[in-house]
Parts: structure tokens; sequence; C-alpha cells
């Protein structure tokens, strides 16, 4: 399971999933493969070590692998994105990034 509920993404432990970004500056879309975007997960915002980052692909595209969550604890976390252009740097979030547990483990 992958989804996005607002702003907070709600994923089980090991999944796969996509998210698109649709990046707008000054009310216009922005053209794809003009910006960099990295999605970032933390424990919580005090925090110094990240759960995962995943930079978006030229198409706006967050891809998530099984390996990318597999080993992450159960609970809800904090994300955001970061996304920039020339100079200039905009954060989507904080928001709420939560992993669901599974019960069929590979390991």
């Amino acid at each position: 399971m992958f989804k996005l509920i607002g702003d907070n993404i709600f994923m089980t432990r090991g999944d796969t999933g996509m998210l698109q970004l649709e990046a707008s500056l000054d009310g216009k879309a922005m053209e794809k493969g003009t910006y960099t975007a990295v999605l970032s997960v933390k424990e919580d915002m005090e925090r110094d070590e990240y759960l995962l980052q995943k930079q978006a692909d030229d198409a706006g595209r967050f891809f998530f692998t099984h390996d990318d969550t597999k080993d992450i604890p159960e609970g809800t976390y904090v994300y955001d994105i970061e996304i920039r252009t020339g100079e200039q740097v905009c954060t989507f979030g904080p928001s709420k990034f939560t992993v669901k547990g599974d019960v069929t483990r590979d390991d």
C-alpha cells in the first residue's frame, strides 16, 4: 500500500510505490528536468540522521523500492521535499510519513 492523503504519506513497510511531483513556480508549472527534488524522511525534526532520502527523476517522480523501507520500524515519521532550480529553493512540508507494519517478511 502506498497512499498520499492530503500532505501525508502512508505506506506498508517494504512495499513499492511512486509519488509524482507537480512542481510550480510563481503559479506556473515547472518544466520537467529544470529542477531537482529530494524527499527526506527522519524520525523527528530534531534528528540529524535520515531514515530515507529519495531523489526525483527528471519527470518529477519518486520511486520507492522494497529495500527502501523494509527495515524501517512501524511508526509515524516526518518528511519534506526540497525543490531547487537555479538559485531558488522551496521546501514542501514537513508532513507525516507513516510506515505500517507488515505480516509477511522476507528475512
